[in-house]
């Protein structure tokens, strides 16, 4: 049967090893979407009528914009002032940006446009239509009392308020353009078309109007300046000219040529001698920071030249050399006592002392000889320094008279230049050119900028489809539940033998646990020979012959399983169904047997035999043991050595025994029942059962070896599957399309 073939599939999986598949998955995540798509759809439409709200609402707001030409370069009569650098010009424009902004220019625009008064009209008028009936009656009924002593709101004055507009002004005004050309555009946002327009042709004109003042201001600074200083020069000159005549008056003045040219010559001799003498210090310089080396390293002084051109220090080196030869042999023959040895010992060190004192003696001379040389250096530097100053002395009358006759020129000079820049400024002050010019001035706006409605409900409708997509991908990984088999292998390292579909229980119709009894050729019955042929393939050689049905919890589907299974396996011999699950049984409940005895009176003794003491054939060769009387302690009972009796002389009685067991994390019993069957599957009900309660359920099972063979998917849905899979997992595949759960 496909069913069959299918559960051999899913067998042939390794148990101890999940491959993980970690490259992308993008039908997997289409099949995401797919589950989720109503909450996408809720979610884009709820955003989209929002979206449509929020454009129905908006204010619309007005743009207008004028454009104005600023030369970098200030108006000026004279026309050779035609240069600027490029820098500058940088920094022209950013600056004309900042005074456009300032609130000095929208303090202009407001008493320009009397937008003070504008604004106390506005007020006004909004405070009378704000007076409706509810205030009205709050006013009648706090009319008398302290509410009549209540302070008012304190008003504003109207330099606040004209601050207050100059900002909000300044806030929604757009500057940009200059640098690359000269235009600068200049933009305000209004709800109002009328006056955006009006406040940017005020703009420009308050600019305009800054930029006249600040360069006639400038102008008449400098003109002031120029004025004290010209005065200032013209000083200065004459007392430079009255200092010039009265040297040259009083000063004695000799020829000093021969003089000066024996000071030359001495002064190069000296020069000619420094740079031996430096070089000499060069030389010595090496081997004193050699030594200085040598010393603050604690380093023996052997390698130091001055100590290896040394003849008695050679000497001395050899004959230590020598000593410490005879030392170790004598040392090798006598030994450390011998008489020998101590006079050979003896002459070693005074061998060596005698070496040290030598070395000490050439680093003496060394640290000596470069002290001299140092010396030596800064004298004839002083000398230098000497015939310097005395050939300065000679050259000083000289010097005197050519600065005196310098300053004088010079002073003449700036004075002259003064006197003109100050007839230009005078000019220029006549001069009242503009370097900013308007170009076009702002218009009023047929239509607003804000809002664009469409592209309102176009983003809201992305950002609506975005946050549902977010959302069911949120929700898929919050969701840590069993969903189709491959999660039974993937999360608990089990071979998934296969699924319970879910199964519709009606008022006196079918019963779930009798599925395969009432009908061996359903879709149900299908996936329970599935699971079946999976247990017989787990060991070809030897199959499971007792086999424990359990979970995690309870109301995950184990009983309906174990009730069906035990009836698929009455198909290839004599079955036995066990309930071992003594706390809550539902067996005899749900399969209608009359009997009340079970297996607790039969571990007990009160009945001795199952065959013969009640009646256990349901059908064929399918048999059922509930579990009788409730025993106070269950885990005692099935612990104890009757209990394995009874168990064993089962086994001897019939083919296979299905065990219906108790779930493994609320009581121990299934954990002590695992090692006496010869295996044991765990069922997960889909999309109920937790994938942590689960793997907690399993390591419980196998620290105390049991040999869980398979897990199995109860409850599942094979529609919702499909999202998850291939086509296998689709209604289609099992011929109906359930319509409710079953535990």
């Amino acid at each position: 049967m496909t069913g069959n073939v299918a559960g051999e599939k899913m067998i042939g999986t390794n148990s101890n090893q999940i491959e993980q598949d970690e490259s992308v998955n993008v039908s997997q995540y289409i099949r995401t979407l797919k589950r989720g798509k109503w909450y996408v759809l809720l979610i884009t439409i709820l955003c989209l009528a929002l979206g449509s709200f929020v454009a129905k609402i908006a204010t619309p707001i007005y743009l207008s914009s004028s454009k104005i030409k600023a030369d970098p370069q200030q108006p000026n009569a004279n026309k050779n002032e035609n240069y600027v650098a490029s820098s500058m010009i940088f920094l022209f424009y950013n600056t004309q940006y900042e005074i456009i902004k300032s609130r000095f220019v929208a303090e202009s625009v407001v008493d320009d446009l009397d937008l003070v008064n504008e604004y106390k009209k506005n007020q006004l008028n909004m405070g009378q239509s704000k007076a409706t009936w509810l205030n009205k009656l709050k006013t009648n009924l706090f009319s008398s009392g302290e509410n009549n002593t209540a302070k008012k709101p304190r008003m504003l004055t109207d330099n606040e308020i004209k601050v207050m507009l100059a900002s909000g002004i300044s806030s929604k005004l757009n500057v940009s353009g200059g640098q690359k050309s000269q235009i600068i555009n200049i933009s305000y946002e209004s709800p109002n078309a009328d006056k955006s327009t009006k406040i940017v042709n005020a703009i420009s004109k308050a600019y305009i109007q800054f930029g006249l003042e600040s360069r006639l201001a400038e102008v008449k600074n400098t003109e002031k300046w120029f004025s004290v200083e010209s005065a200032e020069l013209k000083t200065k000159l004459k007392d430079s000219e009255n200092r010039l005549q009265t040297f040259r008056r009083n000063q004695k003045l000799v020829d000093t040529s021969q003089q000066q040219r024996d000071s030359n010559t001495r002064l190069m001799s000296l020069n000619n001698q420094l740079i031996d003498s430096q070089t000499q210090l060069t030389s010595i310089e090496k081997q004193f920071l050699q030594v200085i080396e040598l010393e603050n390293n604690s380093k023996p002084l052997n390698s130091l030249a001055a100590v290896m051109q040394n003849l008695a220090a050679n000497d001395l080196v050899k004959d230590v050399a020598q000593l410490t030869r005879t030392v170790d042999e004598l040392f090798e023959r006598y030994g450390e006592k011998h008489p020998k040895m101590i006079k050979a010992r003896s002459a070693l060190v005074t061998a060596e002392d005698n070496l040290n004192k030598e070395k000490v003696k050439v680093v003496a001379g060394v640290k000596n000889e470069y002290k001299f040389a140092k010396l030596q250096v800064e004298d004839i530097k002083g000398l230098i320094d000497s015939e310097k100053t005395a050939m300065q002395q000679l050259q000083g009358i000289n010097f005197d008279l050519n600065s005196l006759e310098r300053e004088v020129e010079n002073n003449q000079r700036i004075y002259e230049s003064f006197l003109t820049q100050m007839m230009v400024t005078n000019i220029n002050n006549d001069f009242s050119g503009s370097n900013v010019q308007v170009i076009d001035y702002a218009t009023v706006p047929n239509s607003p900028i804000k809002p664009n409605k469409l592209l309102i409900i176009v983003l809201a409708s992305i950002f609506g489809v975005f946050l549902g997509m977010v959302l069911v991908f949120t929700r898929e990984a919050l969701n840590n539940t069993f969903k189709i088999p491959e999660t039974i292998e993937e999360k608990l390292a089990l071979p998934a033998l296969g699924i319970t579909p879910i199964v519709k229980k009606q008022k006196g119709g079918a019963i779930p646990e009798k599925q395969y009894l009432d009908d061996s050729r359903t879709p149900f019955a299908e996936s329970i020979n599935t699971i079946r042929t999976g247990l017989l393939f787990s060991n070809i050689d030897n199959p499971p012959k007792t086999i424990l049905v359990t979970s995690s919890t309870g109301s995950e589907g184990k009983s309906t399983l174990a009730v069906n299974l035990a009836s698929a396996f009455s198909q290839l011999g004599k079955t036995l169904l066990l309930e071992v699950d003594l706390r809550k049984p539902s067996i005899a409940k749900s399969l209608q047997l009359q009997s009340k005895l079970g297996l607790t009176d039969l571990v007990m003794g009160s009945v001795t035999s199952a065959d013969t003491s009640f009646k256990t054939d349901i059908s064929g060769q399918f048999s059922v043991i509930p579990c009788g009387s409730v025993p106070r302690n269950p885990l005692e009972l099935l612990s104890s050595q009757k209990f394995d009796k009874v168990f064993d002389s089962l086994k001897n009685h019939f083919d296979y025994i299905i065990l219906d067991g108790p779930p493994t994390l609320p009581v121990s019993d299934s954990c002590i029942l695992a090692n006496k069957v010869d295996a044991v599957i765990f069922t997960v009900k889909a999309e109920h059962t937790k994938i942590r309660v689960a793997k907690e359920a399993i390591s419980r099972l196998r620290k105390l070896n049991a040999n869980v063979i398979g897990g199995v998917l109860t409850v599942a849905e094979p529609n919702k599957m499909s999202y998850y899979g291939d086509h296998y997992y689709s209604g289609e595949y099992y011929g109906v399309k359930p319509t409710a759960t079953n535990e």
